[in-house]
């Protein structure tokens, strides 16, 4: 018993599978990794493209908003504006209007006390006439100040978007 027993190697035809079957296992595997990079790839640009639409859509939703809000600070400026000038000028028209009806009121008053009266107050009625002289010198001298009128804000904002 000294010597080693040596057993021969059995190699059976169904071990191994043939090599047109491992060429086909490979092909399939390089086709299933293609298809997926091509999937992979595809999804990517689609994602890109994504991002970039709707980074399109936000900027033109800034400059319109932009524009929007820089009109409407410009109607609003212009509102404010024309309220002023209108309250100005009613202002203006109200204040002499009655100022000169309250002195031709009086003027007349003083002018029929005056024609009327029998108890030497004629002092009174001088002064009346001063006053309302005055008044009505005022108001005639206030339609002299206005000047051509300004155009209007809207209309150079306008002008200028064209």
């Amino acid at each position: 018993m000294s010597q080693p027993v040596v057993l021969p190697k059995f190699e059976l035809p169904g071990d191994k599978p043939h090599w047109a079957v491992r060429v086909a296992w490979a092909t399939g595997a390089v086709l299933l990794i293609s298809v997926l990079g091509l999937g992979a790839a595809i999804m990517h640009r689609q994602s890109l493209e994504t991002q970039l639409q709707i980074a399109k859509d936000e900027a033109k939703a800034k400059v319109k908003a932009d524009a929007e809000a820089k009109v409407a600070a410009a109607a609003a400026a212009a509102r404010a504006i024309k309220e002023a000038a209108l309250a100005a000028k009613q202002a203006a028209q109200v204040v002499p209007a009655t100022t000169v009806a309250s002195a031709a009121q009086s003027e007349s008053a003083s002018a029929a006390k005056a024609t009327h009266s029998h108890h030497g107050r004629s002092s009174h009625s001088g002064k009346a006439t001063k006053a309302s002289s005055k008044v009505a010198s005022k108001s005639e001298s206030a339609p002299a100040k206005s000047g051509p009128k300004k155009p209007d804000v809207i209309d150079d904002l306008l002008a200028k978007m064209k």
